[in-house]
This record gives structure tokens, C-alpha cells and sequence, in this order.
């Protein structure tokens, strides 16, 4: 079954820029949270992680790619309620 973000994130409000991702619960270190973005024919398309997620030059996960598509895992460990961020390098900040 289709699932837009893993059970353990959600999206509220963000002191960052309009709304973010948050955890539910405690997430570890090198965890994958799913793809954010998919390339077709040059045209970049977010998928509800990718386009939720704020930047920040001080990041807790990293995106990589594989093929066409975009993931997102986290760098650090990361405590329940706290905010996800990437440092955004497809867009200007």
C-alpha cells in the first residue's frame, strides 16, 4: 500500500518556512526515509517528502540519487518532534 511518508513522520507547521516534516518518534542515524524526487524527461517532479522538507545549511539527512529518482536518510540522529531539514541543491536559497 501507498504511503506519502513513513509512519513515523508527519507534516506540521515549521518556525522555518510555512510547514516541514517532523518525527514521531526517535529515528537513528543513516535512516532511509523514502524517495523525495523523481526525474522524467528532465522535468523534476517532489513527492510529498521532497517537497515538504526545509532547508538548512547545518542538515540532519542528505539526499542521493539512484537512476531517475531521488532518496532522502538522515545524517545524524534525530529526537522525536524535532524538524527534518536537507541543505537544498536543487534550488536556490
Amino acid at each position: 500500500m501507498y504511503r506519502a511518508l513513513p509512519s513515523f513522520l508527519c507534516v506540521r507547521d515549521s518556525t522555518i518556512a510555512g510547514q516541514g516534516i517532523f518525527t514521531k518518534s526517535d529515528i537513528e542515524k543513516n535512516t532511509e526515509l523514502g524517495m523525495t524526487h523523481l526525474i522524467i524527461d528532465n522535468i523534476i517532479y517532489r513527492t510529498p517528502l521532497g517537497g515538504f522538507i526545509n532547508h538548512n545549511d547545518d542538515p540532519n539527512c542528505v539526499k542521493w540519487c539512484e537512476g531517475d529518482s531521488y532518496y532522502v536518510k538522515t545524517i545524524k540522529p534525530i529526537k522525536a518532534n524535532e524538524e527534518l531539514f536537507l541543505k537544498y541543491t536543487f534550488y536556490s536559497v
